[in-house]
């Protein structure tokens, strides 16, 4: 087993891979290395900041939960085309109707938000490519002594 957070970022692969047909199966949880451009488009799917709280007040240490909520950051890389709005929203499209068909990410989450989505643009690759990242809140709970199962 593994901590819910990795459960999570992984059903999210899971769901993109399934649901994002733009990409063909180029969905990648944290990369490290960069994208060629022959490999793209591409999603990456990456763990971002968690804040966490105390549930339950009172109840023995075994039976304490944490309320806790995760940021995943969904960035697709498409190249820098003329089209390359339209191909990112496309992608876009896909991601969030992939991701709030099953938004409690197989019973993982308690609910799976996009909460913000920003589009860039970078010249570090071999050619320009756009970046939209799509940042999706996701709320779990856990307890204080088994952080590898879902509440």
């Amino acid at each position: 087993m593994s901590h819910v957070r990795k459960q999570i970022r992984d059903q999210f692969v899971t769901l993109l891979t399934a649901g994002v047909t733009l990409v063909s199966s180029r969905v990648y949880a944290t990369r490290v290395y960069p994208l060629t451009q022959a490999k793209l488009p591409a999603i990456t799917v990456t763990i971002g900041s968690e804040s966490s709280g105390l549930m339950t007040m009172g109840a023995t240490m075994g039976s304490k939960s944490l309320d806790r909520t995760v940021d995943i950051a969904v960035s697709v890389y498409e190249n820098a085309t003329a089209s390359l709005d339209s191909a990112i929203d496309a992608i876009a499209v896909q991601i969030e109707e992939a991701i709030g068909a099953d938004f409690t990410l197989g019973g993982i989450a308690k609910e799976s938000v996009l909460t913000s989505t920003s589009i860039d643009f970078s010249g570090e690759t071999e050619q320009p490519v756009g970046i939209a990242t799509l940042t999706f809140s996701v709320r779990y709970v856990t307890s204080l002594t088994d952080v590898e199962t879902a509440r």
